[in-house]
């Protein structure tokens, strides 16, 4: 009887761990990508409003691989949470590759921003598939204004504090900078937060701020008009579409990230689905027409594949809560 009873209870054990096997076959299969990906339209989803920079890169991102996907790529625009509702809804949404985001560093790692929001996701929920586009964030002032460089206006400030300049905010790359600089060359700036280009721009025209700290996308046709100055881009190296302008790097100051806005998808993305769009971004980040449409917006191509998209991202995440440690803001 003993005997028999233990080869019932074998029967059983056996029978659970084929049973458990199968489960997770089961699970790992419906994970698995469709040999035909896709086969049907993507959702790309953009954390700001129609019309911004990252919108029209976006666009230019969905064009490109509807005409090499065959399928439909469709911008949504999920606004909101300071760009936390759309990562949320990538971070959650099935991993088949039918929905994507097109993200700034904000919304691809919403953990650096914690003293400023509270976000129902990480980065780890994230999959990195390829940095594509960069904005060139400026240093820019009226063209009646006395500086000519960014040299002469860290001079003047520096023997004139006080100088307001426009920013986002304080969880920006623009007040970073300025305060980097107070730190550096002391030179007395004080940071305005604005909502947004709307706002910044007519403070700087009407005199409200000396300078502004924003996306050259939103001021380039100010800059052609001469009715602004740009003298600066707080970048690592030049923009092709303003060779003109030094990057602050180039003039010897540091930055604590380079912004970058990239594609991301679910965390479980199978790795065939990630590896043909992160081949397939690279592809046309290499075409002439699609270099052309990112210059006219504009923005720089700035291609990475999904390892080292995910490196500068981790980077990045590091350096901005070093930089709010330092100013008290995170523990």
């Amino acid at each position: 009887m003993r005997m028999a009873g233990n080869r019932i209870w074998l029967g059983l054990a056996f029978s659970l761990s084929l049973g458990l096997l199968l489960v997770a076959f089961v699970e790992v299969s419906l994970q698995a990508a469709s040999p035909d990906y896709p086969n049907r339209a993507i959702s790309l989803i953009v954390p700001f409003p129609p019309g911004g920079s990252t919108d029209l890169g976006a666009r230019a991102v969905a064009d490109a691989l509807e005409k090499h996907l065959k399928q439909p790529v469709a911008v949504v625009n999920k606004v909101g949470g300071a760009t936390t509702i759309a990562g949320y809804a990538v971070a959650s949404a099935k991993p088949d590759g039918y929905t994507l985001g097109f993200f700034p560093n904000p919304a691809a790692i919403p953990e650096a921003y914690t003293f400023f929001q509270e976000a129902p996701y990480t980065s780890k929920d994230l999959k990195h598939i390829s940095a594509a586009l960069a904005p060139m964030i400026s240093i820019a002032v009226k063209e009646d204004a006395p500086w000519n460089s960014f040299k002469e206006l860290v001079e003047y400030a520096k023997k004139n504090p006080g100088l307001k300049v426009s920013t986002a905010g304080k969880q920006t790359i623009q007040h970073m900078f300025v305060t980097t600089m107070n730190k550096m060359e002391k030179t007395g700036f004080v940071p305005v937060p604005f909502t947004g280009d709307a706002t910044t721009l007519p403070a700087l025209l009407g005199g409200h701020v000396l300078v502004a700290a924003t996306d050259y996308s939103s001021l380039k046709s100010l800059a052609d008009a001469k009715k602004i100055k740009v003298l600066a881009g707080i970048t690592n190296k030049r923009a092709d579409f303003a060779p003109n302008v030094p990057s602050v790097v180039e003039l010897g100051y540091p930055i604590v990230y380079a912004p970058i806005q990239g594609l991301v998808g679910p965390k479980a993305l199978p790795p065939e689905i990630v590896e043909k769009l992160d081949n397939l971004m690279a592809r046309i980040c290499a075409e002439p027409e699609f270099k052309a449409k990112i210059r006219n917006i504009p923005l720089q191509v700035t291609y990475e594949n999904s390892a080292a998209y995910e490196k500068s991202n981790s980077k990045a995440k590091d350096n901005i809560l070093a930089f709010f440690k330092e100013e008290g803001l995170v523990k």
